[in-house]
This record gives C-alpha cells, structure tokens and sequence, in this order.
C-alpha cells in the first residue's frame, strides 16, 4: 500500500506530456511535516508546498468519505481534525487556507438552524462564511419532513441563523439527496 506514492512518481516520470508538479504531487501527498509519512520520510520544507497542499485535501477526502474500513466524518468533524492534525503532520498555514476556501461549514455540512430546522450547506458565502445558502427539508422540533426549500441566510429580511453542524446519521438524512 505505502509504495503506490513512489509507483506513482516512477509511472509519471516514465509518461510523456506530464509535467513535474503532477509528479511532485503524486509522489509527496503522504509525506507529513513531521517526517512520519512515506514513502520517502520527508519533513517539513523537504515537501513542497503543492505536496503539503494535496496532502492535505487527500486527509479531508478519506476521513469525510465513507471506506470499507471507516464511516466517513462530517465535513465539519474533518475540519476539526485537520486543525487537530495541523503542525505535526499537515502545514498549519495551508490548513487555515484550505479551511477559508472551502468555509466553516463546507458543502455538504447538515447544519441545525435556530428556527429548529434541518439544512444542507448546497453554496459557501465568501464575504460571511456563517451565512451560506441552505436547502432546508426537516423540523427538529415536530420531527417531520418540511417542504423543500433553499434559504440564502445571508439575504436581508432572514430571521435564520445556523445554531451548529450536526451528524446526517443523528436523523437519518442523507444529505446527497438534497444537493442537486
């Protein structure tokens, strides 16, 4: 398992047309600050920055992904983790990048609203990250599907806010249903 990193820099090497960053990524996204990834145990400058950069959306991707060895986090829990894992293993700065780019409560993120309604995150504000566009579709307080609707909380004239993100498998949503 631990050699497909140093397979992957040789087969794109070997490859015409593929250009060095694509190797350097492939070959550098375990490679970890403090020098305990592989496979060549590199350790803090040593890994470029676009290698810490993919090693940090290949760590969001497997720990919010279901895997036949994992139940997938939440979005928001893998961000908590990212920051947790920020020093040691990943680049603190490019971890607080990531976080902006992809906000505090990235798409796909089920959040509690204090109307006691269920959304999911379906667009990110970039001016206000507390304020994303929403799709609404459940009530906590009558515990009941609500009609479908899409609520911008940052418009002027909304009374919602987002109270906190909550686990889908808490009231059995899957949230991909309500993301197209």
């Amino acid at each position: 398992m631990k050699l497909h990193a140093r397979h992957s820099h040789d087969i794109l090497s070997a490859t015409e047309g593929i250009g060095e960053l694509t190797v350097i990524t492939a070959a550098q996204h375990h490679e970890r600050m403090d020098g305990t990834g592989y496979p060549e145990g590199l350790k803090g400058e040593e890994i470029s920055v676009y290698g810490r950069m993919v090693a940090i959306t290949d760590v969001y991707d497997a720990i919010t992904a279901d895997r036949v060895y994992h139940r997938a986090m939440t979005p928001t829990q893998g961000l908590k983790k990212l920051l947790e894992w920020s020093g040691n293993h990943l680049d603190p700065a490019l971890v607080k990048q990531f976080i902006r780019c992809i906000g505090l409560y990235p798409v796909g993120s089920l959040v509690l609203l204090d109307s006691g309604r269920l959304g999911v995150v379906i667009e990110i504000n970039e001016v206000d990250q507390r304020l994303p566009v929403v799709r609404v579709m459940y009530h906590t307080k009558f515990r009941m599907p609500i009609t479908v609707a899409t609520i911008d909380l940052s418009k002027a004239g909304n009374q919602d806010c987002i109270l906190r993100a909550v686990d889908p498998d808490e009231y059995k949503i899957d949230v991909r249903k309500f993301l197209s």
